[in-house]
Order: structure tokens, then C-alpha cells, then sequence
């Protein structure tokens, strides 16, 4: 039985970090995240993907509502200084939700509609949009890529319809054996440095597992206590207390993040708070992070920082309900809003040009009929 005293504990551990936080969270001058591109929609979108490798190559991905059918894929490119819309294969449907790249000639997104599937595998060659496999009635939430002959699937679900980790040679595709490992999202420094988020399969309450594959194999790196410890629920009911890791960034073999939540319950009483955690090529550490929000996605900010998007714990649905934090490389916090003029904007993705200190991220503008349209957003 795990009684209030030993979850109170659990809690305070954690506590100083973020009790002070918000203090940390300034606006930064007049600078801000501006919509730089819409594509309005008559039945609604949102733009939810973003890869690039370079400065000529830089994808967004999304889905846009049918009135008659079923949601289709979205994936435009950046070329010659503007947006523009690329043709998918007339099979695909739902939504793409996640994609990377190595190269103009290696991109990959993955696309599905949702629990009951199918998820696609889809990849650009440089010429035109391709299904490389598909997943009859089965989820997928990320794609990891380092080379045409390199790619990785994977397909974590709490409802246990995910597709698994999947691995393409160049030639075929197969399932990959992780034992309990269940992926969720990844992050590469190379083809033999891999990182991910997810969970154990019947362990703990939370996801909160971090995996590394080396080139031959995947295994647990354990993150010790730079983490707020599980605290399962008892089966007659009480206190507890779960992490969830949402994302993960793999700037170098020295240098990865993970971020998510931590949820705590107790005495009818619950409250959410964000965690932030950092490899440094031999052990994890705690860091601070502030607040009063949920961070979802990661990316870098090519300085040697951290770009932090999220949700707001308080906020409606307004300009200010999904800030986005910056983290200097010395450890400073501070809020960049969101400047969609007098509509409502959510960047839900976040994706860092390798190379550069651009930076563009992708969500939804509210409509004058209280629909969204797809939105590409840059920092300036």
C-alpha cells in the first residue's frame, strides 16, 4: 500500500523546482513567434509535422478535414522563398503527424487515422511522395531517420494498438524485438546513436522509460533521480504519482533531453507539472524548468539552447493559451508569445534547421467562423 505520507515525500522532492519557476518566464522584448504562412481550409486544418535537413529542405506535414469524407494528408515544402503544396499518394488518409529528414532525397512522414488505422509510411525520393508500408488497423507516433538506408517506426499506444518499432534496411522492413522497450518518439545523432521516449511494457504507472540503441541493440538508460519517482495506485485506491515523457532531443551523444509531465494525486486533489531531464554523455540530471504548463515537443534553438512548446494550465483558448519557453544554454527561462494578430494560434511542433539558428513551427489560427486553418510560425 503506498500511503499519503510516502507520495508527500515523493512530491516535495520535486517541488522547489518548479515552485519558483514562473518567476523565470519573461517576454523577450517585442520579439515573437509570427505566423509566416496559412493554408486556409474550408472544413478546417492543422499543420502537426515539421523536417528539414537543410535550408532548401524543409517539409511541414498535417491533415485537413473532409465534409464528405475522411480526413487526407497535407505535406507542403519550402522552395524559392515560398510555400507550396506537394501531391500524396491518392491512397493515403488521416492525418501525418510526424516525419524526418537526412536529405532532399530521404524524407519520410508517417500518417494515420488514428487508433482503428491504417498507418502509412510514406517517402519522398526528391521526385515525388511514395507508400513505402502500411499498417492495417494499427498506430504509429514517430519516424527516425539518418539515411535512405536507415529508418526507424515506431508505434507506442496506452489502447495497445500500436504498430511497434519498425526498422527499414533500404530494401524490406522488420519488426524489431525491444523485449518490454515500447518506443514512443525518437531523436538521432547517427545511425549508431538513437535515442527514445515511451514506457515499459506492464511497469510503473507512467512512460517514463528512455531507450538508446548503439547500432546492434536497444536498451534502457536508466534516468535514476533526475526524475520524480512512480508511485503506482493501489488496487483499494489512495495517492499516487505518474511521469510521462513526451519528447525527446538528441543534439549529441553528450547532449540529450527529455521532457514531460508529472501527474500527482491525493486526497481527491491532482496537479500536473513539467520535467526536464539531461544526459551529459554519463549520467542524467535534473533540471529546472518552469510551471505552470505542459511541455509536449523539444527542438533546438542552433545556439546551444532549447526551444520548449506546450500547453497552458490556465489559459482558453486565446493568443496567450500555448506559450512557448526558451532555454538560454546557461539555464535561463524565459515565455516567447505567440503574435497571430487578433486570432487565437497554437504551435504544436517544433523543427530546427540543421546548420542555422532557424527554427519553424507548425499548428492552427483560429477563424473568423471559430474553425482553424494550418499555420507555419517563425521566431523574428
Amino acid at each position: 500500500m503506498v500511503c499519503t505520507a510516502a507520495l508527500s515525500a515523493a512530491v516535495t522532492a520535486v517541488t522547489p523546482a518548479t515552485a519558483t519557476a514562473q518567476a523565470d518566464g519573461q517576454a523577450d522584448g517585442g520579439r515573437a513567434w509570427r505566423v509566416a504562412d496559412t493554408r486556409p481550409h474550408p472544413g478546417g486544418d492543422g499543420l502537426l509535422a515539421v523536417a528539414a535537413s537543410g535550408r532548401r529542405n524543409v517539409w511541414v506535414f498535417g491533415g485537413a478535414d473532409s465534409e464528405d469524407g475522411p480526413t487526407r494528408p497535407v505535406a507542403r515544402r519550402w522552395a524559392g522563398g515560398a510555400w507550396h503544396d506537394v501531391a500524396l499518394p491518392d491512397e493515403v488518409v488521416g492525418s501525418i503527424d510526424a516525419a524526418d529528414a537526412s536529405s532532399a532525397r530521404n524524407v519520410w512522414a508517417i500518417a494515420d487515422h488514428g487508433d482503428v488505422g491504417p498507418s502509412y509510411a510514406l517517402r519522398w525520393d526528391g521526385r515525388a511522395w511514395t507508400v513505402s508500408r502500411t499498417w492495417d488497423r494499427r498506430f504509429t507516433t514517430d519516424v527516425v531517420t539518418t539515411g535512405r538506408r536507415n529508418v526507424w517506426v515506431f508505434g507506442y499506444s496506452r489502447a495497445g494498438v500500436g504498430a511497434g518499432t519498425w526498422h527499414f534496411n533500404g530494401k524490406r522492413w522488420r519488426k524489431a524485438d525491444l523485449g518490454d522497450l515500447l518506443p514512443e518518439r525518437g531523436s538521432a545523432v547517427s545511425a549508431r546513436d538513437i535515442w527514445a521516449v515511451g514506457a515499459r511494457r506492464l511497469a510503473g504507472c507512467g512512460d517514463r522509460m528512455v531507450a538508446h540503441y548503439d547500432g546492434e541493440s536497444w536498451s534502457e538508460v536508466p534516468t535514476g533521480d533526475a526524475l520524480p519517482p512512480d508511485v503506482p495506485q493501489p488496487e483499494e485506491g489512495g495517492p499516487y504519482q505518474c511521469v510521462f515523457l513526451r519528447d525527446v532531443l538528441a543534439a549529441s551523444s553528450k547532449d540529450v533531453w527529455v521532457v514531460g509531465t508529472v501527474y500527482r494525486s491525493w486526497d481527491d486533489r491532482s496537479e500536473e507539472e513539467p520535467v526536464l531531464a539531461h544526459w551529459d554523455g554519463r549520467t542524467w540530471r535534473h533540471e529546472h524548468i518552469p510551471g505552470g504548463w505542459l511541455p509536449r515537443r523539444l527542438a533546438s534553438d542552433g545556439r546551444g539552447g532549447l526551444w520548449v512548446a506546450g500547453w497552458s494550465l490556465w489559459d482558453g483558448p486565446t493568443p496567450d493559451a500555448t506559450p512557448l519557453m526558451h532555454r538560454a544554454p546557461n539555464g535561463t527561462w524565459r515565455t516567447t508569445p505567440i503574435d497571430a494578430g487578433d486570432r487565437a494560434g497554437r504551435i504544436v511542433e517544433l523543427g530546427h534547421v540543421p546548420g542555422t539558428r532557424r527554427v519553424w513551427g507548425v499548428g492552427q489560427v483560429e477563424t473568423p467562423d471559430e474553425s482553424f486553418d494550418g499555420a507555419i510560425f517563425r521566431y523574428r
